[in-house]
C-alpha cells in the first residue's frame, strides 16, 4: 500500500523493481555479504509474483471503495475500518513472507545483528530530530508542516481554514512523539530479541512457528496504557481525517478522486501484468 500511495509515475516503476528495491531496503539494515543476497534474490521475487497476481487486485478494489466514497461525506469510524483493512493485507503480506525467512534467518551473522541494532538507533535518532524537537513550539509547526504536505498530496492546496483545523488537531493530540518514538524502540529490541531466540533454534518447523508468533505480537495494537494511548490516538486521527474530508470543497474531492483512479490504474495494470 505504501507504493499505491507514492507519485503515480512511480507507482508501476517502482513495483516492478520491487525485488531490487526489496534487496538494497534489507542490504540497509543487515549489510548483506554476496551469498546472502543469491539466495534472498529468488525468494524476493517468489513474493512479488504472489503480491502481484494475489493481493494488487485486492488494492485496486480497496482504491475503488475509496474512490466512490470521495465524492460524499465520511465519518471516523469508516477511515478506521479501511485502515483495519489495510493492516489485515500488511499482516497476510508478512505471513506469506515468513517461511522464506525462516529458511535464511540461520544464516545471520552476529555482526549483522549489532549491525540491525545499530540502524534501528540510527532511525530513532532520526525519528527524534524530525518530531521531538525540544520546543514545543517546533514541534507542533513541524507536525503541521507535514500535515499539510500529506492533505496537499490529496485534496490539493489547502485553505487557512483547513489548515488551522489541522493545527488545532495536532495541539490535542493524545500521543506525544516521544511516547511513540519510545514504545517503537522498546517494540522494535523487543523484535530483534525475539528474531534472535529464533535464529537459535534449530528445527525449522519450530523457527517458523516462532516468527508467525513474534509477527502477530508486533503488528497486532500494544497492550496496557500505551495500547490504550494508541487506539485514542487512532481514532482522533481517524476524526481529524473525516473532518479535513469533510470540509473540503468539490475541486478538492474532484482532485482527490483523481489521484485514487490514477493509483487505481497503476495498480490494475501491474496486476495485469502477473504470471498466469
Amino acid at each position: 500500500m505504501a507504493l499505491a500511495l507514492s507519485a503515480c509515475s512511480a507507482v508501476r516503476l517502482g513495483y516492478d523493481n520491487g525485488p531490487s528495491l526489496a534487496l538494497w531496503w534489507l542490504d540497509g539494515y543487515l549489510d548483506l555479504d554476496r551469498a546472502q543476497e543469491a539466495r534472498a534474490k529468488p525468494a524476493l521475487q517468489d513474493w512479488f509474483d504472489w503480491h502481484r497476481g494475489t493481493q494488487l487486485p485486492d488494492y485496486a478494489r480497496l482504491l475503488a471503495t475509496w474512490q466512490a466514497r470521495s465524492a460524499g461525506s465520511v465519518t471516523g469510524e469508516e477511515i478506521c475500518g479501511w485502515s483495519d483493512q489495510v493492516r489485515d493485507k500488511l499482516q497476510a503480506a508478512v505471513e506469506r513472507a515468513l517461511p522464506a525467512v525462516a529458511q535464511l534467518l540461520p544464516q545471520v551473522g552476529a555482526a549483522q545483528w549489532q549491525f540491525l541494532e545499530k540502524r534501528f538507533a540510527e532511525r530513532a535518532a532520526e525519528l527524534r530530530a524530525e518530531h521531538a524537537q525540544a520546543r514545543p513550539e517546533e514541534r507542533q509547526a513541524a507536525a503541521l508542516d507535514r500535515a499539510v504536505d500529506r492533505s496537499e498530496q490529496f485534496y490539493g492546496r489547502l485553505s487557512a481554514a483547513q489548515k488551522k483545523l489541522l493545527a488545532d488537531s495536532i495541539a490535542s493530540t493524545p500521543m506525544a512523539s516521544e511516547e511513540w518514538i519510545g514504545e517503537r524502540e522498546t517494540r522494535q529490541r523487543e523484535l530483534v530479541q525475539a528474531l534472535r531466540r529464533a535464529h537459535q533454534e534449530p528445527d525449522p518447523a519450530r523457527r517458523l512457528a516462532a516468527l508467525r508468533s513474534t509477527a502477530q505480537t508486533y503488528l497486532r495494537p500494544a497492550d496496557g496504557a500505551y495500547g490504550e494511548r494508541q487506539a485514542r490516538w487512532q481514532a482522533h486521527s481517524c476524526a481529524l481525517s473525516a473532518r479535513l474530508h469533510n470540509s473540503t470543497t468539490p475541486a478538492q474531492r474532484e482532485h482527490l478522486r483523481e489521484r485514487l483512479a490514477a493509483w487505481q490504474e497503476d495498480v490494475q495494470a501491474l496486476a495485469a501484468a502477473a504470471s498466469p
